[in-house]
């Protein structure tokens, strides 16, 4: 198999995200781990440099929450990045048009376009209850749940809950149920 590595965009949107939270002292420590966000980002970086780059980021940004919180609002937090480029923007207010049966669906999709390595299986319990199940989480289950949660959030789902499960430390599942 190749090189586990996770696309540019993916990189450049978590860190747009952030915004000025970046603290000179946060790129030092993510230059340390391979990440330099002062050079051109390269078109792929490993997946353990992203995990780690994680991490870190989540620790430092959220140091008063436990581990999966952090990872959930960094998560949730990168939907609010894609908002602030002129595609990302547009994207996401198609989300309430389309409702949230089809961004389950196109969320599942977009997992596959931000790295080489990501699988998904999606399946449909019934109206408004899903299961999404991947096979790596780099580190915790709490980044692509806060993804899911803001996604869904942004498409009109109401009193939304979103359970990871089966957490083995690489894969996870998550159940999700909203009000129809």
């Amino acid at each position: 198999m190749a090189e586990q590595v996770v696309y540019r965009h993916t990189i450049e949107g978590l860190f747009r995200s952030i915004g000025r939270r970046l603290t000179p002292e946060l790129k030092n420590q993510l230059k340390q781990a391979g990440l330099d966000l002062d050079a051109p980002i390269p078109r792929n970086t490993p997946r353990v440099v992203f995990a780690e780059a994680l991490r870190i980021t989540s620790r430092e940004l959220y140091p008063d929450v436990d581990t999966d919180e952090a990872y959930r609002r960094l998560g949730a937090g990168l939907i609010q990045g894609v908002e602030q480029t002129l595609l990302g923007k547009a994207l996401v207010a198609m989300w309430p048009i389309f409702g949230p049966e089809r961004v389950v669906v196109r969320i599942q999709e977009s997992f596959a376009t931000v790295n080489n390595y990501l699988q998904t299986e999606l399946e449909t319990q019934g109206v408004a209850h899903h299961i999404i199940r991947v096979s790596e989480c780099n580190g915790s289950p709490g980044y692509l749940r806060g993804i899911i949660e803001a996604g869904l959030a942004k498409a009109g789902a109401r009193n939304l809950r979103v359970e990871p499960f089966d957490f083995d430390g690489h894969a996870c599942s998550y159940r999700i149920q909203w009000d129809p």
